[in-house]
């Protein structure tokens, strides 16, 4: 957090020098006398030095600003965006405050957008139609939030429009995640983006839980856990050293079972996926002209892949299991040190019967050479795309950028501290890594069109740590499948 307060105000300074200045005369639209809203403050240091967990967090966040001019008046127009309630942890359009922070985070939003660009927000539950609507040029709609695959695939079928293309929007800011920016880009071309109002997101992303109460209890062998996170030194060595502390015969019949105390509660499945991305790697890479290609055959994927087996099979202190609920069973009934699994399992009630209080940690990172923490989110994510017969490319570009934007602010931190929810313990340091992990997370092709990304699942659920020929066996069949997906995306382009 070093100089944060400078680094804020480049932030600023850079955000208004790189302000689009559009006349309203080029818009030929009628602005309001003044502006409905404004955001901008002046940072004050001695109040940010007063500040932690959400509240800084929430403090740093408003200090910078869409770039999207303040005179874009839209007369009242309506903008349609199709959602899949599947995919959602929310209704994106609450009809009423309740006092759930999080409800009423998204109904300002929803109400600062209209606001702000005198628009009507318009929502359907009915992402699934996304294609006939486009198919009979219905421009009701103009955006779908859908789980990140299904856009992916509305892509491949040439359904989507180029963001890179799209005007009124800063897809370098914050609020927009630069790795999905990536991540079904071809040739340049991206069409895909998550944003800050992808709630889901965040309900779905990966991460590490761990029982402060057991900790504690063995405090003598067990360093501060944000302290090895903060010095780059939680990896994924540390983490199978740490989940070996702990087992304990509680029912005393001299055989390890789900009634036994354990360093980890491990699910073999889904969650194991995460440790490739947060070990720093990904299924594939780009070449000089853009394209995807798979890139998994080299000796770090051998070590990484028998280092998970020896972390969730190694050792009797963890508990493997391939269902969706032993192991968080196990550990909200007090008896795992740690467990990895999504925000969601706090956010959704898992542990609101747990006597212990638990905390959040990255998945680890490779080495302490490797800079950031990273990690991924469930396939069933949510992810914008624009679609292919968009009426007003100006609009569209501005109502996204400013919700984006608006829910950076508000939603995502209200989110935060629904994960934190009854937690009292050092909630400012959980509240740190929530939004560390966060801007931590990557995507990639290999992942998005399934296959590659998810061999680790495969290897882990089947009990083997042979991962050539494991990885030779599907080669063939991913390369395939990889090159059809990118025909499809070129072709769709004409």
């Amino acid at each position: 957090m070093k100089n944060l307060g400078r680094r804020i105000l480049l932030l600023i300074a850079a955000a208004l020098v790189c302000c689009p200045l559009l006349g309203c005369e080029m818009l030929g639209l009628t602005p309001p006398k003044k502006n409905p809203v404004s955001d901008r403050i002046e940072f004050d240091q001695e109040y940010y030095d007063s500040l932690e967990g959400i509240e800084k967090i929430q403090y740093e966040r408003s200090l910078i600003n869409d770039s999207v001019h303040p005179d874009l008046f839209y007369n009242g127009q309506t903008f349609g965006i199709l959602y899949s309630p599947e995919n959602d942890i929310n209704d994106w359009q609450p009809e009423d405050l309740t006092g759930d922070r999080l409800n009423d985070a998204i109904h300002e939003m929803n109400q600062y957008v209209q606001d702000r660009l005198n628009i009507k927000l318009i929502y359907l539950d009915k992402a699934d139609k996304a294609d006939d609507l486009i198919a009979i040029d219905d421009k009701t709609y103009s955006v779908v939030a859908d789980d990140y695959k299904t856009v992916g695939w509305l892509a491949a079928d040439g359904l989507l429009r180029d963001w890179e293309s799209m005007p009124n929007m800063d897809l370098d800011a914050p609020w927009w995640n630069q790795s999905a920016r990536e991540a079904v880009q071809v040739a340049g071309k991206s069409y895909l983006m998550v944003g800050a109002a992808n709630v889901q997101e965040v309900r779905v992303t990966y991460c590490v839980y761990f029982n402060k109460t057991l900790v504690e209890k063995y405090r003598s062998v067990i360093p501060n856990l944000y302290e090895l996170v903060d010095n780059g030194e939680w990896t994924l060595d540390k983490f199978i050293e740490l989940s070996r502390i702990g087992y304990i015969d509680l029912n005393g019949n001299q055989e390890e079972d789900f009634y036994d105390q354990y360093g980890l509660a491990a699910q073999t499945t889904s969650y194991a996926v995460p440790f490739l991305y947060s070990c720093g790697e990904t299924t594939t890479a780009r070449d000089e002209n853009g394209l995807p290609y798979i890139k998994m055959n080299n000796e770090k994927m051998v070590s990484l892949a028998e280092k998970v087996y020896d972390l969730i099979y190694g050792h009797p202190a963890s508990y493997p299991t391939r269902d969706w609920s032993t192991h968080s069973d196990i550990f909200s009934q007090g008896r795992a040190m740690f467990m990895y699994g999504t925000f969601g399992h706090a956010l959704l009630g898992y542990f609101s019967e747990m006597q212990d209080t638990y905390g959040f940690l990255p998945y680890p990172k490779w080495d302490e050479t490797q800079e950031n923490y990273y990690t991924i989110t469930d396939p069933s994510g949510s992810a914008f795309g624009i679609m292919l017969n968009v009426s007003d490319t100006e609009m569209t570009g501005a109502v996204l950028e400013v919700m984006n934007a608006r829910a950076w602010k508000h939603v995502q931190p209200a989110l935060y501290e629904s994960a934190l929810k009854g937690r009292k313990a050092d909630t400012a340091d959980d509240a740190r890594m929530i939004d560390l992990i966060n801007k931590g997370v990557v995507y990639d092709f290999g992942y998005v069109f399934g296959g590659p990304g998810e061999l680790l699942s495969k290897m882990m659920t089947h009990k083997t740590k042979d991962y050539f020929s494991q990885y030779h066996s599907r080669i063939r069949n991913w390369e395939h499948n990889l090159e059809e997906v990118v025909d499809m995306i070129l072709e769709s382009e004409g």
